[in-house]
């Protein structure tokens, strides 16, 4: 029966009208999260990804299966020892990133061929650098939409190139280190309480600037042609809206989350566009029910099964009781702990557990809040860009078809000059200023 499901013709447009749930519920979820349980948020989308699985790339449907299985066992070994079993995070750890990519997707309806100009993109080491300030800055702002407005753009004649996929993530992550809008900084701040976000951007922004100036300063031939993001109105209109509608919608509700303003300001802005431009919009919506938003299969399963696998790694590390690896937390020790967890990353812990996890751990010690904020904000910039199982990269390998290991490949060096720089600032901070 459940195959006949799968394969029934309706299954794209009733997984379609999921994920649109989804968001729906994803939006309402992040204004009043004591009405909307995050589960019943995730419901919908396990829903799609069963209509979707054969939809799926093989490979997609092979990764799916491998980190299910380490989830699964993760889950078993904690069970067995008196780990902590979260349902949530078995379900929906990952189901606010899927209902800001679902949202974001309803931007291509602004970009479809006749809807804006054809124009020529722009060519060579002037364009790298506009995309990558433009990734960086918009990124700062509207988090991971970003990426996708402008690798759409990029991708919309050829596939993605290596280059261009290293400057797209490089830009991005690079954020992290001192955006307030990022949900590493609220992470930071909620597992190293008292850490003040200016002394954090103060720390931030130069490491940021060496991420960007290392990526773009890489002497390769290919960036004489590289091909870059259109910098003019037609292209840029986009994220500037999006961007400024998010400052006004934060400063306005401080403590609706970012991506809760995303899954809500995105679609609305797509249906906008198409009113204004007297736009065939149902057309254009139903199409997209139908075609635009299953065609995210193999970013949904690529996510649902990486929450699975984080559930699993998050119930054994929880069988690690009362277990200190210092007696107190200074400049040596923060540059071990971040190294620690560019490891843990490269094997699947996401940065939010491996913060969870050392928050709490740390928490006896009295760690110096600055330091400690500092150490998880590196942690995130830096494995964001190069880890396969990054919710970004993860993404990248669904939307773009690009392989796990390619990240490493592409980013490996840039992350190893990016770790050493971050544990020498995280040294000196600690050993100077604490």
């Amino acid at each position: 029966m459940l195959g006949r499901i799968v394969t029934n013709t309706n299954a794209p447009l009733i997984a379609g009208l999921c994920l649109t749930t989804t968001v729906l519920l994803a939006a309402l979820y992040g204004i009043t999260p004591e009405f909307v349980p995050k589960l019943l948020v995730s419901a919908p989308a396990w829903v799609a990804a069963v209509l979707l699985w054969t939809r799926a790339t093989h490979r997609t449907r092979i990764q799916a299966y491998v980190l299910s299985t380490i989830g699964v066992a993760g889950l078993a070994w904690g069970a067995t020892h008196a780990g902590r079993i979260d349902p949530t995070l078995i379900f929906a750890s990952n189901i606010l990133l899927v209902a800001m990519l679902a949202a974001v997707s309803f931007l291509r309806l602004t970009v479809r061929p006749g809807f804006v100009p054809a124009m020529l993109a722009p060519r060579g080491r002037n364009a790298l650098w506009s995309t990558l300030l433009g990734v960086h800055l918009f990124g700062a702002v509207i988090n991971l939409s970003a990426v996708f407005i402008m690798g759409d753009r990029l991708s919309s004649t050829r596939e993605l190139t290596p280059r261009q996929i290293s400057v797209l993530t490089r830009g991005f992550s690079a954020a992290a280190f001192w955006s307030p809008f990022f949900a590493a900084m609220a992470a930071a701040l909620t597992y190293a309480p008292g850490a003040q976000v200016s002394q954090l951007m103060l720390l931030g922004i130069p490491l940021a600037t060496l991420a960007l100036i290392v990526t773009a300063t890489r002497k390769s031939a290919a960036d004489r042609d590289f091909e870059g993001y259109p910098m003019r109105f037609a292209t840029l209109w986009l994220p500037a809206t999006l961007a400024a509608l998010v400052l006004l919608l934060h400063e306005a509700f401080p403590h609706w989350p970012i991506l809760t303003i995303i899954c809500m300001l995105a679609p609305l802005v797509s249906v906008a566009y198409l009113t204004v431009t007297k736009h065939e919009t149902y057309a254009a919506l139903g199409s997209h029910l139908r075609l635009g938003l299953p065609s995210m299969a193999n970013e949904l399963l690529l996510f649902l099964a990486a929450g699975l696998m984080a559930a699993g790694i998050d119930s054994t590390l929880s069988t690690l009781h009362n277990w200190l690896p210092f007696s107190h937390f200074g400049g040596i020790e923060a540059a071990l702990t971040l190294f620690f967890m560019y490891l843990i990353a490269l094997v699947g812990v996401h940065p939010v557990i491996a913060i969870a996890v050392i928050g709490t751990v740390f928490a006896p010690l009295h760690p110096q809040a600055n330091l400690l904020a500092m150490t998880f904000l590196c942690s995130w910039a830096i494995a964001v860009g190069t880890s396969p199982f990054s919710g970004m990269n993860l993404a990248i390998q669904g939307r773009y078809r690009v392989a796990p290991l390619d990240f490493l490949r592409w980013n490996g060096r840039y992350s190893i000059v990016m770790l050493a720089a971050s544990m020498v600032t995280l040294f000196t901070y600690g050993h100077w200023f604490t």
